[in-house]
């Protein structure tokens, strides 16, 4: 049997047992190292800041609210859609403390998608913004959350419904440790995620999970931390990505983040100039952006000196072509929302083009064949997972808990890797599992495959990602059969993106186009024989461009 384990790593076990709230506050070698008055959150567009101590203050006594004044009680689920704010983790710091647990979504969902996430996971609680309160209130009412139990980000009250600020104790805050929790058994988050197939599941993130994570992070960074180092940051609080590395493990270490609601290209390279940013946590697309656009040359982005992309491999040609415009490290990883973000990432001191590195301390990784049979250097296998950082499981969902996990707690992947015996580290070579990659979200074929097959138009579909060189990202593709009466012609094709793009969010559209077919070619068993699919695309293709 051979398993990868980490090779210049200190194991990070045993780990405390302890909740967040009181991991994130308790002394440890940055908040001891750092003043309390040093600004850890910057708003990006206003200046607001706050510092360590002001988070400390308000994410106390607002827990202390969400008790005593709003009646949440331990296990409560609590669902948050909002863009990036710069109080985020106050709120969320304040639902941990009160012994919540968090669903954290994406703002741009659909009202099915809001459903579906709100009510899957049992909500009892929101917060959110002005904004999506037209169509939350809709999906709110069909759950049966009251409106006194919807709250707003942000310092005002919005007509009827509060600010989470305004909802704190004025005569006590939450002191640490929090009492009952269970750090190994309690879940902190129920992120969702596509996972290996499907519909977007509840991925059970238990407070120790979360802890791992950012030892993890603290060993594998313990030689660039550097205490003039600040971060820029649009990635999505609700993604796993941004959750771990942009919010929780930047303020344990006390590291000033500015913070933006989401990616511009001149907003963020003013922002990078303004505060001398030198960490850039990025995804590929973006990083696509920094190597081509002319916008970049008229601004000095002299004070990075690490920039780190994950969500999907970056290819030689963009490395190339970004690190000459802003020479640094650039650090790569691989992850998922089921692994509390990276597992293996690749170091500081220098790592071959495109691999994604060596695995991190506490972590095992074995290759194996589709038929689970263990392989070895320089073969090209799915990837299997086992540490501390492992998901709990799926919420309330047995059947994909069981097809998620082998025998031994090792997790399903679902990616395809090799290990290279020569250069000793991990390249990702390809997906088992049918998730799209759009710009580091998760796309389930089978949700839009789902959706097509509710047109009448419609007789069969099979759904693929096809890859666009010049963005370094994955688009939904539709193979569409039509219905027997019509034409398969362009106005076909307009009507069947039309509906998709009102019924899912951006990212979900079929960008890829729709391209019609006689027959879905599929196994005796009826099973979709997507290989052949994808072969027909890269005959079709040369290369693609994204329908936009």
């Amino acid at each position: 049997m051979v398993i990868y384990r980490a090779t210049k790593y200190d194991s990070i076990e045993p780990l405390p047992d302890l909740d967040l709230y009181t991991f994130y506050f308790k002394p440890n070698e940055f908040n001891t190292k750092f003043p309390a008055d040093r600004k850890v959150v910057i708003d990006g567009l206003t200046g607001k800041s706050l510092t360590h101590s002001q988070v400390r203050d308000l994410s106390g006594r607002m827990a202390a609210g969400w008790v005593d004044n709003i009646g949440l009680k331990q296990g409560d689920i609590v669902a948050s859609f909002a863009p990036n704010h710069y109080d985020h983790i106050v709120v969320y710091l304040s639902l941990l403390a009160a012994k919540c647990t968090i669903t954290p979504g994406n703002p741009m969902y659909t009202e099915a998608e809001f459903l579906h996430q709100i009510s899957n996971s049992g909500a009892k609680a929101l917060v959110t913004v002005p904004e999506l309160l037209p169509v939350l209130l809709k999906v709110c009412a069909k759950v049966g959350i009251p409106k006194s139990r919807i709250f707003m980000y942000g310092e005002n009250d919005y007509q009827e419904f509060k600010s989470v600020y305004s909802i704190m104790s004025s005569t006590r805050d939450i002191e640490y440790p929090v009492q009952g929790l269970n750090s190994k058994e309690d879940v902190a988050f129920i992120c969702y995620s596509s996972g290996t197939t499907g519909l977007a599941k509840g991925v059970m993130l238990t407070h120790q999970n979360l802890i791992a994570q950012a030892l993890i992070t603290m060993e594998t960074d313990k030689h660039a931390h550097n205490e003039h180092d600040k971060s820029l940051c649009f990635l999505p609080l609700y993604h796993i990505y941004g959750l771990t590395v942009l919010c929780f493990n930047a303020f344990y270490k006390l590291l000033p983040v500015v913070i933006i609601p989401r990616f511009d290209l001149k907003t963020y390279l003013e922002l990078v100039q303004k505060y001398r940013i030198t960490l850039l946590s990025i995804v590929p697309p973006v990083a696509v952006q920094l190597s081509k656009d002319p916008l970049v040359l008229k601004y000095d982005l002299s004070s990075v000196r690490i920039i780190q992309c994950g969500a999907a491999p970056l290819g030689k040609e963009h490395t190339d072509n970004l690190l000459a415009r802003i020479p640094g490290y650039l650090i790569q990883s691989y992850g998922m929302t089921e692994t509390t973000s990276a597992v293996v990432q690749s170091g500081y001191d220098g790592t071959a083009v495109g691999s994604v590195g060596i695995v991190c301390p506490s972590v095992e990784c074995k290759i194996v064949d589709e038929q689970e049979n263990e392989l070895g250097d320089d073969q090209e296998g799915e990837i299997l997972i086992r540490g501390p950082s492992i998901m709990k499981g799926y919420y309330n969902n047995p059947e994909a808990n069981a097809k998620t996990f082998a025998e031994g707690g090792w997790l399903k992947t679902g990616d395809v890797l090799r290990f290279d015996s020569k250069k000793q580290e991990f390249f990702v070579m390809d997906r088992l599992k049918e998730l799209i990659k759009v710009k580091g979200f998760q796309v389930a074929p089978a949700e839009l495959e789902s959706l097509l097959l509710g047109m009448p138009e419609v007789n069969d579909c099979c759904v693929i990602g096809v890859y666009h060189t010049d963005e370094a990202t994955e688009y939904p593709r539709a193979y569409v059969v039509p219905a027997p009466s019509l034409k398969a012609d362009e106005n076909l094709k307009k009507a069947i993106t039309d509906y998709v793009a009102k019924n899912v969010t951006g990212y979900k559209r079929l960008r890829g186009g729709v391209r019609f077919l006689d027959v879905i070619p599929k196994s005796p068993s009826g099973k979709i024989l997507r290989r052949r699919i994808r072969e027909l695309a890269k005959e079709q293709d040369t290369p693609v461009k994204a329908n936009l």
